[in-house]
């Protein structure tokens, strides 16, 4: 079944254009492409940003008052617990002496990353006043972060302790915490 659209272009692809209808083919197609269309996108793009600002105008408070102390929460938690249960810290040049899979740690394998991604997003919109900014500092830690942990960090713990690191990584996620077993 063909809709009058299809039918309309199936009409019009009948038989050699000519010249002059391949001219005034083309310049359509250039002010619908180039000017029609490409007007209408920004438009809507600014009606969408309108309303998103709108509805994101108290977000930077509440992002501020949830994710600095939270961050900071996870950071000192996760910090304490290698400081105590690994007898190390965080520092690779005072890393901790045994496999530390308890705490935060039983949550995810890199909740420091987790806490300083939430950290850098209520600073960045504290200080710059602008989510966009926060946001940003966190997908920055995200990357850098991330690729720290998987390329250098993981493949040192592996060699460290072996068996006993990729099991637990088998099954504790990465970053996003399992909060149910």
């Amino acid at each position: 079944m063909q809709g009058p659209l299809t039918r309309l272009f199936l009409f019009f692809g009948q038989g050699t254009p000519s010249t002059r209808r391949k001219l005034i083919s083309l310049a359509a197609g250039c002010a619908i492409f180039l000017v029609l269309l490409p007007l209408l996108f920004i438009w809507f793009g600014g009606v969408v940003e309108a309303r998103i600002l709108r509805i994101l105008e108290g977000t930077p408070r509440i992002v501020v008052w949830v994710c600095i102390p939270l961050g900071l929460v996870i950071i000192a938690w996760a910090v304490i617990t290698l400081w105590q249960r690994g007898q190390g810290t965080p520092a690779p040049t005072a890393p901790t002496t045994t496999l530390v899979t308890s705490g935060p740690f039983r949550l995810c394998r890199n909740p420091i990353q987790l806490g300083a991604m939430l950290y850098y997003l209520g600073l960045g919109t504290w200080l710059s006043s602008s989510i966009l900014v926060g946001i940003l500092a966190f997908l920055f830690a995200l990357l850098a972060a991330s690729l720290y942990n998987r390329f250098i960090e993981e493949r040192e713990l592996e060699a460290r302790f072996g068996e006993a690191y990729r099991a637990y990584r088998e099954k504790t996620p990465f970053l996003v915490p399992r909060l149910r077993r």
